[in-house]
């Protein structure tokens, strides 16, 4: 087998401009000099960019309940034609023409046309979810306030229905943001951590109809143990079992004689989203809740209302209200608890006259980027028991490996068979079948196969893995850092370590006492008791904050010390002693800087030791700037490394 096209023009590249090195550029050490240790310190400045308020998403949905018994808690309202609102003698206080909801809706909506950054949902529900907005021909989940939506507002008061679906009303909320997360995480997943999903549910009653599979249990959910099992809702005895399935008032998906309503139904959809936080790496869902119950107004309504608020047993009709009051507070707080939200309630006339939802928590993650983190890789060496060992094509597979006999790779070139999986890739992952050296594997890159003909190697994100590396690990080909921990793919993945399970919750992989998070940092291995080497050789970092910007940028001083220098063999006549590091640099927003994936930029930098007579810089340090780092795509091939990092370059002219 021959080496992929791409490393060999990388090794050609390399060998060319290296060679244009002459003596002339290295200053040789005087006596004083030579006493100079083998360390070198990084240090400089680097910048986080401005804040971008517009790229923190907030996505509210507005759940809202259009049941018929709204004209009574909540006038005017209509059924469109002769219906319950038609036939019960509501109050509707003077100069009210619209209900206090869609009034609410309408301030809402102006307060979110002055906040970029924000996108609704709106889904109506009664026996079902319906006329949704943005409508769902468009195939938008989410949109900003448009002209269309002030009509759409207005119509929701001569759109009631019959039913009180919670189960449905919150499966579909679920499946819209569920839906709506996984679309991003495909196409734009480094937003995902700045976006705050928001639900609010406004209802006026407890859930209708409520089913129960077990008609025959020795007690059921009372108003004073709303937590129990509830029984068929009276009205709904027929339609719990015998739903016809033509009926307009059926219900989508519902199967008769099976649970609807159930506390653990809707209790498990309240869940279900909350847990799409951790699962997505999310930045925050919650769920506020509204609740309307004018309890006056229900109890003039008189026995027509019976149905659509309830009746319970052992307790007076006349408490019938009430007791359908506290069922729904029950249900209500309890969302907002799991929700991580805010229990509202209107009691009366007045209260849901001035009802508001503009004080919800609407906010977004806009804040102020920092420093997420600041490290240092060696691309010349690797860790060992003595100090630092040569690698001198920065493969993570040791010189002193790559020579060996059983390991047939190149001490030149990353990737030996070209397959776009380098050598130390390979050979780390040798009992999952791969073999470094001669031997294209088939998960990898090979032009002639029909698998993957014409392949070449691509590295999008630029962090040190082609898009074949990242197939098989299932990380981001688009993100430097997959779990969000700090560290790079390619540097966990260098050393076997799992890219996608994060490292800053103090995992100590070889139980030397060292968190693999301060080892990788230190450029140190992970997978190897070396509390010594760690001590000795470990990179060392000070870094602090040197300006606050107005435009919201902040400037951070930095060192790092203790890089230990080795001497890479000449190449075809070329100097030895030529290290290559590389500084890897991520910023995120103030407010969650933790589980952001970061926005990364990367320096780079030469010092050349060929001991006894040569060291360059002659003094300790190297210094860089904020326009020394650049995307990684930028700077992640040997050419551009020969032409962009600080020092004394390989091939430059003196």
């Amino acid at each position: 087998m021959h080496p992929h096209p791409r490393m060999l023009l990388a090794a050609g590249l390399l060998s060319s401009l290296l060679i244009t090195c002459t003596d002339t550029l290295v200053e040789p050490l005087s006596q004083e000099q030579s006493n100079l240790d083998d360390r070198l310190t990084l240090q400089g400045r680097v910048c986080t960019a401005p804040a971008n308020p517009s790229g923190f998403p907030v996505k509210v949905v507005l759940v809202i309940d259009q049941s018929g018994s709204m004209c009574v808690s909540d006038p005017p309202g209509s059924q469109e034609g002769t219906g319950f609102c038609e036939q019960v003698a509501v109050v509707v206080p003077p100069g009210v023409t619209e209900p206090a909801r869609v009034r609410a809706l309408r301030r809402l909506v102006a307060q979110f046309r002055q906040q970029p950054n924000v996108q609704i949902s709106i889904a109506p529900f009664e026996t079902n979810v319906k006329n949704v907005w943005p409508p769902a021909a468009s195939g938008d989940r989410f949109a900003r306030p448009d002209s269309t939506l002030d009509t759409y507002i207005g119509g929701l008061q001569s759109q009631l229905g019959k039913g009180t679906d919670y189960q449905g009303a919150l499966s579909y909320a679920y499946s819209l943001i569920a839906s709506d997360i996984v679309s991003e995480s495909e196409s734009n997943p480094e937003v995902l951590p700045r976006t705050r999903y928001v639900v609010v549910f406004l209802t006026d009653g407890t859930p209708y109809p409520r089913c129960s599979a077990n008609d025959t249990l020795t007690a059921y959910a009372t108003p004073d143990s709303p937590d129990l099992t509830w029984a068929d809702s009276s009205s709904a005895v027929e339609f719990c079992n015998l739903l016809d399935p033509d009926s307009p008032d059926s219900i989508d998906g519902f199967e008769p004689g099976t649970d609807r309503n159930q506390n653990y139904q809707l209790f498990s959809y309240v869940r279900r989203l909350m847990e799409l936080k951790e699962q997505y790496n999310v930045g925050d869902v919650r769920m506020h809740t509204v609740l309307l119950f004018n309890e006056e107004a229900v109890r003039r309504c008189g026995p027509i209302c019976q149905d659509l608020y309830g009746t319970y047993p052992n307790t007076p009709p006349a408490e019938y209200p009430q007791a359908a009051k506290k069922i729904a507070a029950f249900l209500l707080n309890r969302f907002a608890e799991i929700g991580n939200g805010v229990y509202q309630e209107f009691n009366d006339t007045t209260e849901i006259n001035n009802l508001g939802l503009g004080a919800l928590d609407y906010s977004s993650f806009a804040s102020r980027n920092v420093l997420k983190t600041l490290m240092v890789q060696s691309l010349s060496a690797m860790p060992a028991e003595g100090g630092r060992e040569l690698d001198t094509d920065g493969d993570g597979l040791p010189d002193r490996v790559d020579n060996s006999f059983t390991m047939e790779t190149n001490t030149y070139t990353q990737d030996s068979d070209g397959d776009c999986l380098d050598d130390a890739f390979e050979a780390r992952r040798a009992d999952q079948g791969f073999k470094a050296g001669n031997d294209l594997d088939a998960r990898g890159c090979d032009p002639a196969s029909p698998l993957t003909r014409g392949c070449e190697c691509r590295d999008t994100d630029g962090d040190g893995l082609t898009q074949f590396a990242e197939t098989y690990l299932r990380t981001r080909a688009g993100i430097i850092d997959s779990d969000g921990d700090g560290i790079p793919d390619n540097i966990e993945a260098r050393y076997g370590l799992d890219p996608l399970r994060s490292n800053v919750s103090g995992i100590d992989t070889d139980g030397d006492g060292i968190p693999d998070e301060a080892e990788l940092k230190a450029d140190s291995d992970p997978t190897r008791r070396d509390r010594a080497f760690y001590e000795r050789y470990g990179y060392q970092y000070e870094v602090k904050i040197a300006e606050e910007r107005a435009n919201g940028s902040t400037c951070y001083d930095f060192s790092v010390s203790n890089l230990q220098l080795v001497t890479p063999p000449s190449r075809s006549g070329v100097q030895q002693g030529y290290n290559l590091f590389k500084v890897w640099f991520a910023e995120a927003p103030a407010s969650g800087v933790s589980t952001d994936y970061g926005v990364w930029r990367s320096a780079c930098a030469w010092a050349q030791y060929a001991p006894p007579s040569v060291r360059v810089p002659l003094g300790p340090e190297l210094n860089l700037q904020d326009s020394n780092f650049r995307r990684p795509p930028d700077l992640n091939e040997m050419s551009e490394y020969m032409q962009r990092c600080v020092g004394d370059r390989p091939g430059a002219t003196p």
